[in-house]
């Protein structure tokens, strides 16, 4: 099963599994906007990814926001991975949310920048940018998903219980790798990210 593949002993068909399971995601959020909602149609809503692209101010800070912004968003996948409900850990939840919007997003070209995401240049930046910080996602949640310090039987009618303390969780070196490979990822997209869309000398 699908769900059991993201859970698997082996970090790499973990990863390979994630990586299916969010990208068919992706394209059925893409598609659906594509060809039901109208282009442009979610420029308006506030989300802080694409507010930021109206920003205005040095490149550095500009960089800075943005990765802070993109830290947050890991941070928030890593401590939700404390929490697991029979095999399923919460960190799964901001993927899956993260990935679903910039489907939509990308579907109906309501990004904020001036590039269209039907043009090649839009899936040029893409490759540089949100498939940098898509994979960075997809990393930290499935090198930590042995993280979970509280566990519960039933989705409703049970509180979570610590099953185990801060200090006896530990990583594996390749989940340690793999964790730090994330952070490098959402480093190079927060550069490529103002370098492409808005240049300053």
């Amino acid at each position: 099963m699908l769900l059991d593949g993201l859970y698997h002993e082996n970090l790499w068909y973990r990863m390979a599994r994630a990586y299916f399971a969010f990208f068919f995601l992706l394209a059925a959020a893409y598609f659906f906007a594509f060809f039901l909602l109208p282009e442009g149609c979610l420029k308006d809503l506030p989300i802080p990814s694409s507010a930021l692209l109206g920003e205005t101010g040095s490149l550095l800070s500009l960089r800075l926001k943005t990765l802070g912004y993109n830290l947050l968003v890991l941070g928030v996948i890593v401590c939700a991975n404390h929490f697991r409900v029979r095999q399923f850990t919460f960190g799964y939840l901001p993927l899956l949310a993260d990935t679903v919007i910039l489907g939509l997003f990308a579907g109906s070209n309501s990004f904020s920048g001036p590039v269209s995401a039907y043009s090649l240049k839009g899936w040029l930046l893409f490759l540089r940018i949100g498939f940098l910080e898509f994979s960075a996602y997809i990393f930290a949640c499935v090198s930590t998903t042995k993280l979970a310090m509280y566990h519960a039987e039933r989705w409703r009618g049970q509180q979570f219980r610590k099953v185990r303390k801060l200090k006896e969780i530990a990583l594996t070196f390749q989940e340690r790798l793999v964790l730090a490979i994330s952070l490098i990822l959402l480093f190079l997209a927060a550069f490529n990210e103002w370098s492409a869309i808005n240049p300053r000398t």
